[in-house]
């Protein structure tokens, strides 16, 4: 593979995201997702798979899953000696008198990171959209309007007002030239939703980034983008693949069951050549089924159990599921073990936890039950 000028950075945090128990012992980009993937692996793979191979990851205090997970880049063949894979220090302090902190508090500890990589231009992308993009074609557009900035978005119509809470909205002329921004607007104006991707040039990123410290400023979209909108060429490059972005329990629940569906799994994880969702490697033995199992529509990781029934379900590795169980459209993850003659529906379980048997757990379709890590029932 052919490596270009290109670094990229991923923010591994967001304040506006909230997953309750999934996020209480670990980082949003740590969060597993799919039976054997972490929310980190889709944009990391995308990163490598468009060619940037020195990537750095900003960190909150809660970053022990997410080292752990990612080691040194060696699954995203990013293990190399003056390039790869950097967890980056966390803001000096998340004391910020009351005031959530914003993209620039943490880019403040991937300063040392800008500035010695030799890379020209940078792709800045949050964690949590889930997609399989062809970073190359934003460059290629990039240089094609000769932009100052290239943003990344995708095509929403009709949302709610509750929806519009969470969506950045862009007015693109018909040369894709961004003309305003609105951040989270009361009412829809246009329906090119930003996916929280940009590219620029490195030393423009870092003089933008200084300019906004300096005035005591935090937010990328609104101090950054918002900001140079009548300044720079700013141009919006349209990605009309699937994506999902996780940002409550709501759509990290619809993210797993959406994963069932094969014209998603297609588009995801297999709509061009080279493109690999890749993830750390874990080998463990085939998952056994007993003689009464049966189970429907369900992705099941290896090293489990599986004596009921399983259906429209993921489930993790090394899960073990009882006789004369029912699961249904549920998320299992690594190690939880359900017992005999359970119910349980609607329900998502973090890492090892205990169901005892003869228990009924039945959450809502609209949003599911959540059972933190290691807890027993």
């Amino acid at each position: 593979m052919e490596y270009n000028n290109t670094l990229g950075l991923i923010f591994s945090e967001n304040v506006e995201v909230s997953l309750g128990e999934l996020m209480r012992v670990r980082s949003l980009a740590a969060v597993p997702v799919g039976g054997r993937y972490r929310i980190i692996d889709f944009m990391l793979s995308n990163m490598i798979n468009s060619g940037i191979a020195n990537v750095g990851i900003t960190s909150g205090y809660k970053n022990r899953s997410l080292v752990d997970h990612v080691g040194s880049g060696r699954a995203w063949d990013m293990a190399r000696k003056d390039s790869g894979l950097f967890i980056l220090p966390p803001p000096e302090t998340m004391d910020m008198g009351g005031r959530i902190i914003g993209g620039i508090d943490y880019l403040s500890g991937a300063m040392s990171f800008l500035y010695r990589s030799r890379q020209e231009y940078v792709m800045v992308t949050d964690c949590n959209t889930i997609c399989n993009i062809d970073f190359e074609k934003v460059m290629d557009f990039h240089f094609e309007k000769e932009a100052d900035i290239t943003v990344v978005y995708t095509q929403v119509p009709n949302l709610t007002e509750k929806e519009l809470e969470k969506h950045i909205l862009f007015d693109v002329e018909e040369d894709g030239r961004v003309k305003d921004i609105q951040i989270y607007p009361k009412r829809q104006k246009s329906d090119c939703s930003y996916m929280h991707m940009f590219f620029m040039k490195k030393s423009l990123f870092i003089e933008m980034i200084e300019d906004c410290m300096a005035h005591d400023e935090h937010m990328i979209s609104k101090n950054i983008l918002l900001a140079n909108v009548n300044r720079r060429r700013i141009f919006a490059y349209k990605f009309d693949g699937y994506k999902k972005k996780i940002d409550n329990i709501k759509t990290f629940y619809q993210f797993n069951l959406e994963l069932l569906d094969p014209m998603v799994r297609r588009e995801l994880f297999g709509n061009r050549e080279g493109n690999n969702i890749y993830t750390k490697v874990k080998d463990s033995v085939p998952t056994k089924y007993g003689k009464d199992s049966e189970v429907k529509n369900s992705f099941i990781a290896d090293g489990c159990q599986i004596e009921g029934t399983v259906e429209n379900c993921i489930v993790f590795r090394g899960v073990k599921i009882g006789k004369g169980t029912v699961v249904k459209n549920s998320v299992i993850m690594q190690k939880s073990q359900i017992m005999d003659n359970c119910d349980v529906e609607n329900v998502i379980f973090d890492k090892e936890v205990i169901l005892k048997g003869g228990k009924s757990l039945v959450g809502e379709s609209t949003y599911p039950l959540v059972i933190g890590k290691r807890t027993v029932v």
